[in-house]
Parts: C-alpha cells; structure tokens; sequence
C-alpha cells in the first residue's frame, strides 16, 4: 500500500540571491527549492541554488532519481540552480520539469537558455538524465500519478508567474510564492489555497517595508508581499498552517525568529521556513 503522508522538506527558502554567512546559520541563504514527498513521488518546486544540496542528497540515498519537478517562473533565484543538479547529469534518471513560457518563449527554451556558452560550459542537450520539458498554464490540474494532482493559479509578479497545489489523497499543500498582493484578497489564491493542510507563502517584506512607512523606500510593484498578508490569505481560505517564505536578503536570523514571534500572536500555527526543516501530513 502506498504511503499517504505528504513530507515536505526545504532546501532553499531565500529571495533573489543566496546570501550564505553566520547571520543566516540558522534559516539559510540557499534560494527557493522545496522537496515535496507524496508517498513514493518525490515533487520539486522550483530549482534555486537549493537544489544543489538535494541533488546531491537524492544521489546519496537513491539508486534512481524520478522526480517531477515544478518552477514558478524563470527568473535567476528560482532556476540558477538547476545546471548544479547532479540527477540530471546521470543517464538511470528521469525528470519531468514543467514551468510556464514566457514573452512567446516556450518553458524548455527558457530551461535551456541558461545552460549556453559562454555562460555555461555544458549545454542542456548534453545532460545525460531523461528530461521531459512541459509548459504549464494558469488554471491547470495534472494528475502527475495516481490520486496525486498538481493545480496552478496565476501570480502577480513582474511576467508572470504560476503558484501550485498539490493535492495527495486528502493531504494538501500550496505553493504560492513570487506573487504580490492586492488591496483586497486575491482570488485566484484564496480559490487555489482553499481548505490547505499549509501554505507556503511569499513573505519576503514586512508590510512596514512594502508601504514604504518607517523610514523605508516602498516596495510597492516589486511582485512580492508581507507575512501579514500571508495571515490575511491563510484566514480568509481557512488554511491550517502558514509558512514564511522567500526571506529577504538582508533579513537576518534574529529578525525571523522575531516576526515569527509577532506572528504568532496573531496565527498562532505559523513559522518561518528553514532550510533542512521537515513537516509531515
């Protein structure tokens, strides 16, 4: 019988660059990779410097990699790891990669752009693993296995950009990060995030920092959001658990377990991603 918990694991929750030294020990500077288990499929969301540490985990422990993974957009933090990730170099593995295309470019050219001289020694093609490229839409559920289904909704993020749900017989969680929040609730979220065991939530400013109040240069159009809007989100669709997510760069340890301290007090079941932390469902 199949297992029926989803594990979910991370491996890089960080924002636009990795940022590695002692103010981040705790928390870690890797940016965005999560490894979702959900029984014996293993789901990767998004391919940033994180992956390289999975890579090399899956190898370790794995004789054959099969893993689907998924990416939320295409911009450098959430795919600059993926020329990194050894599966992907060693012919018994398979990788299925969906993502969305982007200014009449299909996801696999976007994929592929990355890995070209003289920016990169190896090309995409050379890659010994099978690879299966997919564009992915706005408003599409896949089952990807048996009782397992992967739904999208679309992002408010400079071009674009797509959050999942995984769903996995009665255990669910969302990945909604790269997304910026509007003055009211956003409905294509609250719709994708109803009813979720967790959501994973683009945390990147206080709202102190995105309004620009206290000092700060506004953040307004910068395509992320606040923890308190990642509350207001995860009460409005009557959601478990909230996670914080895609950490600032300059946000240190002592200033997450702070605002994991002030959110708690507001939603009580929250924390602050961490790389290496687990959580099962």
């Amino acid at each position: 019988m199949r297992e029926k918990k989803l594990k979910i694991t991370f491996w890089g929750v960080r924002g636009s660059r990795p940022v590695p030294g002692r103010e981040t020990s705790v928390y870690g500077g890797n940016t965005p990779c999560v490894a979702v288990e959900a029984g014996e499929t293993l789901i990767i969301l998004d391919a940033g410097t994180g992956i390289c540490n999975l890579g090399n985990h899956l190898v370790g422990t794995r004789k054959k990699v099969k893993a689907h993974l998924f990416i939320t957009h295409t911009h450098w933090d959430h795919i600059q790891g993926f020329p990194f990730f050894t599966p992907a170099y060693l012919p018994a593995n398979e990788l299925y990669l969906y993502g969305p295309n982007n200014l009449d470019r299909s996801f696999a050219d976007l994929m592929r752009g990355q890995m070209v001289f003289p920016h990169f020694p190896v090309r995409f093609e050379e890659l010994k693993a099978k690879i299966h490229l997919n564009d992915i839409f706005s408003g599409d559920r896949l089952e990807i296995e048996e009782g397992l289904f992967i739904s999208t909704a679309q992002n408010n993020h400079p071009g674009g950009g797509l959050s999942y749900r995984i769903d996995y017989r009665g255990r669910s969680c969302c990945y909604l990060t790269d997304t910026e929040h509007y003055s009211c609730i956003d409905a294509y979220l609250k719709n994708l995030a109803q009813g979720a065991d967790v959501i994973i939530y683009d945390s990147n400013f206080t709202d102190a920092e995105y309004e620009g109040t206290s000092g700060y240069n506004t953040k307004i159009g910068w395509g992320h959001s606040t923890w308190q809007e990642g509350i207001k989100l995860a009460r409005a669709s009557g959601v478990s658990q909230l996670i914080f997510f895609h950490h600032a760069t300059h946000r240190t340890d002592e200033e997450l377990f702070q605002i994991e301290k002030e959110a708690k007090v507001i939603f009580q079941n929250c924390q602050a991603a961490a790389e290496g932390k687990s959580i099962i469902l």
